[in-house]
């Protein structure tokens, strides 16, 4: 029989110098690790070192707070909370938090920067449903029918 209690013993793992757990990230590259060359991975990551490359994850990508990243990063998201110099191209989502930089291009159907976020690039978004490309095409006759909304003065 296995008993279970929320008490902590002071001998677990954590408390004798384990590695810090990275929350829900599958992968991490630390502060002092250097990569120069190409990145795959279908996990998500945490990068806090340096990557000069290029950078392709199936994931989300987050470059934390110590992460300087000098590559062209292709992702389902991206999270920018240090320095990146190159181009985003993000499946769902790309996101600059406060103290993030981004010098480069982004291209995603959704763009968040925040408010004392560094962003020096261009945006292209894409990837809208086609209940809105609908709506915002207009028909090829559009001049043939007058508008019914619309006031003409005589």
């Amino acid at each position: 029989m296995t008993v279970f209690s929320q008490k902590k013993d002071s001998m677990q793992p954590a408390a004798m110098g384990a590695a810090p757990t990275v929350g829900n990230q599958s992968s991490l590259i630390g502060k002092t690790l250097l990569i120069k060359g190409e990145v795959f991975s279908e996990d998500e990551i945490l990068i806090e070192g340096k990557i000069q490359g290029k950078i392709n994850v199936k994931n989300r990508v987050i470059i934390g707070t110590n992460g300087n990243v000098e590559a062209d990063i292709e992702a389902r998201e991206v999270v920018i909370k240090g320095k990146v110099t190159g181009n985003i191209k993000g499946g769902q989502r790309v996101e600059i938090v406060p103290a993030g930089v981004l010098n480069g291009n982004i291209n995603a159907p959704r763009v968040v920067i925040a408010d004392s976020g560094i962003f020096e690039g261009n945006i292209e978004m894409h990837g809208r449903d086609d209940k809105n490309k609908a709506r915002e095409e207009i028909p090829a006759d559009a001049g043939d029918h007058p508008n019914p909304y619309t006031k003409i003065k005589k």
